[in-house]
């Protein structure tokens, strides 16, 4: 397999690398490089008779280097972590990252959402000790101002999270 060829399997399976997809436009640095513009006819200087190609109406960002996507990535994580409504986030967007295609800020929201639930998942116990701790926090506050209702709720919960409190929805098949 050449290496051009495994560069874009690499990509198509990676989404960071599908977002990114410039690779030779960064220097070592991961700074984005750019070339100067090019002439209509390369061989005459630019000049009023030969002006440098423009660019299209739409003008293009560049394309994000590796560090860039990554800090956009975890940067829409804090807003659905806010929980911002989706025009908000658009516009935060358009002015952090001077992105306003909505399919490339929904490419980046998705994917920082999957990171979301990978973290989750795999940081579960973490999560639910967090959790509980808060809640353990809020039951002793309720308690101080007497609103002991308040704090059976916050121990039901805490006893839901810990899989104190309920049955199995079905129960464990019987090994042979």
């Amino acid at each position: 397999m050449s290496p051009r060829a495994h560069n874009l399997s690499v990509s198509a399976a990676d989404p960071v690398e599908e977002l990114r997809s410039a690779p030779d436009q960064q220097d070592a640095d991961g700074e984005a490089v750019w070339e100067p513009p090019v002439a209509v006819d390369p061989s005459r200087p630019i000049s009023q008779t030969n002006p440098p190609r423009r660019a299209p109406h739409h003008a293009q960002t560049p394309r994000a280097t590796a560090g860039e996507v990554e800090r956009r990535i975890a940067e829409a994580q804090l807003w659905i972590a806010q929980r911002l409504p989706l025009l908000e986030i658009r516009a935060k967007a358009g002015e952090s990252w001077g992105v306003s295609n909505v399919k490339t800020v929904n490419r980046y929201l998705d994917l920082a959402r999957m990171r979301m639930v990978e973290e989750l998942i795999s940081d579960r116990r973490r999560h639910q000790a967090e959790q509980i701790f808060a809640l353990n926090d809020c039951a002793r506050r309720a308690m101080d101002a007497e609103q002991f209702s308040a704090a059976v709720g916050a121990f039901r919960v805490i006893a839901e999270i810990g899989g104190l409190l309920r049955a199995p929805i079905k129960p464990p098949e019987a090994k042979s």
